[in-house]
C-alpha cells in the first residue's frame, strides 16, 4: 500500500498535475525528471540488495523520518546551547566590568537599572538569541535554496525581482530602526521602574513611618504607565510587520506581473514559464515573512542588548597600568602631595598636603562635606586624584597594581557590608580557606566571639540580607573581626562608631582598640570625642586643611576645630560629652547646638569670602 502511494504520489502521472497546469510545463520538466531518478535509483538500489521495494519505501521513508528528527534535535540543541553559551559569557563579562568601575560610577549609577541591565536585558538576549538562532538559520537555508532554484529557472527574471525587492523593502527598514527605538526606550522604562523598586525595599521603614504608602504607590503608577506607553509604541510597531509584508508583496507582485505582461507580448517569455517562476518565487512568501518576524525579535533583543554593551564599553576610571608593579608591605609613611579632587564641576579637596607615618593614628574632622572621606577613599584607590599624587614609601598609587595597593588596607565604616553567607565566610572574606584558628582569634579580639558560639549555628550562621538579624553592635563587631583576620597594616575607620548605643559602643570600643594596635589608622570623624586620643587631628574644611595638631593644641588655638568642639558640647569649653539621647536636657542642648553651629558657620563663611 505504502509503495502505491508512493508511486502515484511521485511517479510522472500525478506529480504534474501537483505543481498546477502552469508549472507542469517545460521549466518544471528538470526537476520533475530529477524526483523520478532518485525514486527508479532507490527502486535499483533495494533490488540489487535483495529487498522487496514494497518493504524498501516505507523502509526509506523511516530512515528519512529519522534522519530529519535526529538533525532537528541535534541542529536545536547545538544552536541553543551556542545562545546559552554567548549569553552566560555576556553576562559574565558585564558583572566583571561591573566589578571593576570605580566608586564615582556607583555613586552616580542607579541599582535599579544596573539590575534591569544585568537580569532583564541579559535575559531578552538570552531568549532571542537562544531560541530564535534555530528558526533564523533554517529560514535563511530554506531563503537560499529557493533562490537557487529561482535563478535556475529565470536568471533574467529573476534578477529583474531582486533588483527591486530592496526598494519595496525599504520600509521594513525603516520599521525596524523604530522598532529599536522604541524598544531601546521601553527598556529604559523598566530600568526606572527597578530604581524606584529598589528604593522602596530599602526606604521601607521610612516609607510606612511617614505614611507616603499613597505617594509612592503613585509615583510607582506613573513610572509604571511610562513603561506602558514605551511598550504600546514598540507592540503598535511589531504589529504592522504582517500587514506590511502582505502589502508590499502584492506591490511587488502588480509589478512583476506588468513587466512579464510586457515581455509575453514581445515574444520573450511564455505564459508556462511564467507561471513556473512565480510558483517558485511564491516558495519565498512564507520563509521570508518568518525572517522578518524574527527580526522584530531580535530587535528587542538588540536593544537590550545595547544597553548591557553600554555598562561593558564603559571603561573604569580606576585603571591599572600595563607596567605596574607590586608594592611591598608598608613601611614607612602615606604622603599626600598636593591633592586635588573634583566631583564634576564641584572641588571637593584642593591641593591638600599630608603625611602619616607607619604606626600613627591622625584623625580627620570637619563640617560635612570638608572632604574627609574622599581624602580617605583615595588611599585604597576607590578614586584617583584629578591633581597631585597619593604615595606609599614613596610609590605612586597609580604606579602599582591595584592588588597589592588594597591588600594593604582594611576599611570599617558606619554602614557595616555583611554578606548574605556564613558568619565564618564574613570574618575571612577575601582569605577563602582561611584556618579556624585565625578566625576564631580575629573574633575574639572583635569580642565577637562569644555572640557567635550563642548561636545555634554557631559560625556556620548564615547572616541573611541585610544582616537584619544582628543588632548594629553585633554587625560593627563582625566588621572589625574581618579587618582584624586581614591584618592590613593600613586602617581606615569611617565613622565606625556612630550609630552605636552606649553598650555597643563600649565593645566596639574595645574591640577598635585591638584593631588598631600597632597599625597606621585613619579616623574620620563627626563625634569628636571620638578622636581626642589620635597621635594628630587634622581639620579639613571646604577640601583644604585648616589646622593640625593634637586635641589640646587644636582647643588652644581656638579655631574652627575648638568652635566644632564648643558647638557639641554644652557649655563653651566644657571637657565633658554631651547627654546621650535618651536624657531630655541633652536634647535640648544638641538642638540648640546644631542651630548655633549654623549660625557659626555662616559667620565663618562671611569672614572668609575674598
Amino acid at each position: 500500500l505504502l509503495q502505491k502511494i508512493f508511486d502515484e504520489l511521485l511517479g510522472p502521472g500525478v506529480a504534474a498535475p501537483l505543481l498546477s497546469a502552469g508549472a507542469a510545463g517545460e521549466r518544471a520538466a528538470p526537476f520533475l525528471a530529477w524526483l523520478e531518478g532518485l525514486y527508479a535509483a532507490a527502486r535499483e538500489t533495494a533490488v540489487r540488495w535483495g529487498i522487496s521495494p514494497a518493504a524498501a519505501v516505507p523502509a526509506l521513508v523511516l530512515l528519512a523520518l529519522a534522519a530529519k528528527n535526529v538533525f532537528s534535535y541535534v541542529s536545536e540543541a547545538v544552536l541553543n546551547t551556542i545562545g546559552l553559551a554567548m549569553v552566560r559569557d555576556l553576562r559574565r563579562d558585564a558583572y566583571d566590568r561591573l566589578l571593576h568601575q570605580s566608586s564615582r560610577f556607583y555613586s552616580e549609577a542607579s541599582t535599579g537599572d544596573l539590575l534591569s541591565r544585568m537580569l532583564s536585558d541579559v535575559e531578552l538576549v538570552q531568549t532571542a538569541f537562544g531560541n530564535r538562532l534555530t528558526d533564523l538559520l533554517q529560514g535563511a537555508v530554506t531563503i537560499v535554496v529557493v533562490l537557487a532554484y529561482v535563478f535556475s529557472l529565470d536568471p533574467r527574471l529573476a534578477l529583474v525581482v531582486f533588483v527591486g525587492a530592496p526598494i519595496i523593502l525599504l520600509p521594513i527598514v525603516e520599521v525596524t530602526r523604530r522598532l529599536r527605538r522604541t524598544t531601546y526606550a521601553a527598556r529604559e522604562r523598566i530600568g526606572e521602574m527597578g530604581a524606584l523598586l529598589s528604593e522602596t525595599l530599602r526606604a521601607q521603614r521610612v516609607i510606612k513611618t511617614y505614611g507616603m504608602e499613597p505617594f509612592e504607590a503613585e509615583r510607582f503608577a506613573r513610572a509604571n504607565d511610562r513603561y506602558f506607553r514605551a511598550n504600546r509604541r514598540t507592540i503598535q510597531i511589531q504589529a504592522l510587520n504582517s500587514p506590511m509584508m502582505e502589502l508590499l508583496a502584492g506591490i511587488g507582485l502588480v509589478g512583476l506581473l506588468l513587466y512579464t505582461a510586457t515581455e509575453i507580448r514581445g515574444g520573450r517569455m511564455t505564459v508556462g514559464g511564467f507561471v513556473s517562476f512565480l510558483a517558485a518565487l511564491m516558495m519565498l512568501y512564507k520563509p521570508v515573512k518568518d525572517v522578518t518576524k524574527i527580526n522584530m525579535v531580535l530587535q528587542l533583543a538588540l536593544a537590550a542588548a545595547r544597553r548591557v554593551f553600554e555598562l561593558m564599553d564603559r571603561a573604569s576610571e580606576i585603571a591599572e597600568k600595563p607596567e605596574a608593579r607590586e608594592l611591598p608591605s608598608f613601611a614607612q609613611a602615606v604622603r599626600f602631595e598636593g591633592v586635588s579632587f573634583r566631583y564634576g564641576d564641584a572641588t571637593v579637596l584642593e591641593k591638600v598636603d599630608l603625611t602619616i607615618h607607619r604606626g600613627e593614628t591622625v584623625a580627620l574632622v570637619g563640617p560635612s562635606g570638608a572632604g574627609k572621606t574622599t581624602l580617605a577613599n583615595l588611599l585604597p584607590r576607590l578614586y584617583d586624584p584629578t591633581g597631585g599624587r597619593v604615595t606609599l614609601d614613596g610609590v605612586d598609587l597609580r604606579d602599582a597594581t591595584l592588588d597589592s595597593v588594597r591588600r594593604q588596607v582594611s576599611l570599617v565604616t558606619q554602614e557595616t557590608v555583611l554578606f548574605d553567607a556564613s558568619l565564618r565566610e564574613n570574618i575571612a572574606y577575601g582569605q577563602p580557606g582561611a584556618a579556624e584558628e585565625r578566625v576564631h582569634a580575629a573574633a575574639g579580639a572583635a569580642y565577637a566571639d562569644e555572640f557567635i558560639r550563642s548561636l545555634p549555628e554557631g559560625y556556620d550562621t548564615r547572616v541573611g540580607e541585610d544582616a537584619a538579624r544582628l543588632s548594629g553592635g553585633q554587625r560593627q563587631r563582625l566588621a572589625i573581626a574581618r579587618a582584624l583576620h586581614k591584618n592590613a597594616p593600613i586602617l581606615i575607620l569611617d565613622e565606625a562608631t556612630s550609630q552605636l548605643d552606649a553598650e555597643s559602643e563600649s565593645l566596639v570600643a574595645r574591640a577598635l582598640a585591638n584593631l588598631m594596635r600597632d597599625r597606621t589608622t585613619l579616623v574620620i570623624a563627626h563625634r569628636l570625642s571620638t578622636v581626642r586620643r589620635a597621635d594628630r587631628i587634622v581639620v579639613l574644611d571646604r577640601g583644604r586643611i585648616v589646622e593640625s595638631g593634637t586635641h589640646q593644641e587644636l582647643l588652644t588655638r581656638g579655631g574652627l576645630y575648638r568652635r566644632l568642639h564648643e558647638m557639641q558640647f554644652f557649655e563653651a569649653g566644657a571637657d565633658t560629652e554631651p547627654a546621650r539621647s535618651g536624657d531630655a536636657q541633652g536634647a535640648r542642648g544638641t538642638a540648640r547646638s546644631l542651630d548655633e553651629l549654623a549660625r557659626e558657620r555662616k559667620v565663618v563663611s562671611e569672614r572668609e569670602e575674598p
